[in-house]
């Protein structure tokens, strides 16, 4: 009988587990969204058959949140837009705190 209560005791703890680990929220620890930005130069060119061509640069903006419970420093965050790498970095981020960010070429 004692047997048949502690079997029942540890099923239901286990079971309580489980279903306190599914029903958790799982947040991230680093929230970060962005959109690509497609700008238009006029460039400086010697020739005038080169004056009607522009040249094109893109940036990415966008948010980074820090979900933890602590601070962060020196988040370097990277995309490749076209093969060509680009970076914005965010020195000091407080616990729950949010940025807006722009990479550069």
């Amino acid at each position: 009988m004692v047997r048949f209560i502690a079997i029942i005791i540890l099923l239901g703890g286990i079971g309580a587990g489980i279903y306190y680990l599914l029903s958790k929220e799982f947040v991230d620890d680093i929230n970060v969204t962005g959109k690509l930005q497609i700008f238009q130069q006029q460039g400086n060119y010697v020739n005038a058959s080169q004056a009607s061509d522009a040249s094109y640069f893109a940036v990415v903006e966008g948010k980074i949140r820090n979900n933890l419970g602590k601070p962060i420093k020196n988040v370097f965050i990277k995309y490749k837009i076209a093969g060509q790498e680009t970076s914005a970095t965010i020195f000091d981020l407080g616990p729950g705190q949010e940025t807006k960010f722009n990479t550069r070429e």
